[in-house]
């Protein structure tokens, strides 16, 4: 069973001065890859072609489009295919045939948490967000306790510029993982922007206590400090 490993964030688009020239520390490589988890996960009915499968391990999506393909031109009702076809579809940056492949596979009953997780992301970057929100909502509707799924649904939240309901959802992400880094960076960008700077240091702090080599936020917190 195929198991696979993206990263990938909201862009933020309303956020300080301050908080502005820190975005793509978060974030490494910019606003539009970053700090998101998010993997497909095996279903217990359907199976996937070991050959397909190996493509979306080795990160070579393209061949995985072509083999998925194969496979539901034999079997058009395999839920977990069409998962893994729109999540190769994601990987190429087409969020479009991304959502189609997953609505076709929540359609044929494939529902698990992930699937509207990874829903939820892909509206995001159609700059969907109410859909993105609703189906981060969906997505803990069945596993509340995923700090992920809070943490998704945060940075729908937060980019909707609903920054109280983003507050609660990052803490509650750490509520659940307080070695949530990604969700105190995040929340530290939101205080930041909300001008509730102490705020924003206490969660840097609090990154450095977990992890004293975090560049991020380090580097954060010294523009903090110079405010």
């Amino acid at each position: 069973m195929m198991s696979g490993h993206i990263q990938r964030i909201f862009q933020v688009v309303y956020i300080s001065s301050l908080a502005f020239c820190l975005a793509c520390l978060f974030s490494g490589a910019g606003c539009s890859k970053g700090i998101f988890a998010k993997k497909p996960v095996p279903e217990k009915t359907w199976t996937c072609d070991k050959e397909a499968d190996e493509a979306m391990k080795r990160h070579d999506y393209e061949a995985a489009i072509l083999l998925h393909q194969r496979l539901l031109e034999n079997e058009p009702a395999n839920g977990l295919a069409l998962y893994h076809l729109g999540y190769a579809y994601g990987q190429t940056g087409d969020h479009g045939k991304e959502v189609l492949y997953y609505e076709k596979a929540m359609a044929l009953g494939f529902k698990e948490d992930n699937i509207f997780f990874n829903l939820g992301m892909a509206y995001g970057e159609l700059n969907q967000i109410k859909n993105s929100i609703r189906a981060f909502n969906k997505a803990l509707d069945i596993n509340p306790d995923s700090a992920e799924n809070h943490f998704g649904l945060a940075f729908a939240y937060q980019r909707s510029v609903a920054d109280k309901l983003a507050e609660k959802e990052f803490l509650k992400a750490i509520e659940i993982d307080p070695a949530h880094v990604d969700a105190r960076l995040y929340l530290s960008l939101l205080y930041a922007d909300m001008g509730q700077l102490q705020k924003a240091a206490v969660q840097l702090q609090k990154i450095l206590e977990i992890d004293p080599t975090n560049r991020r936020a380090r580097e954060f917190l010294k523009r903090i400090e110079k405010e």
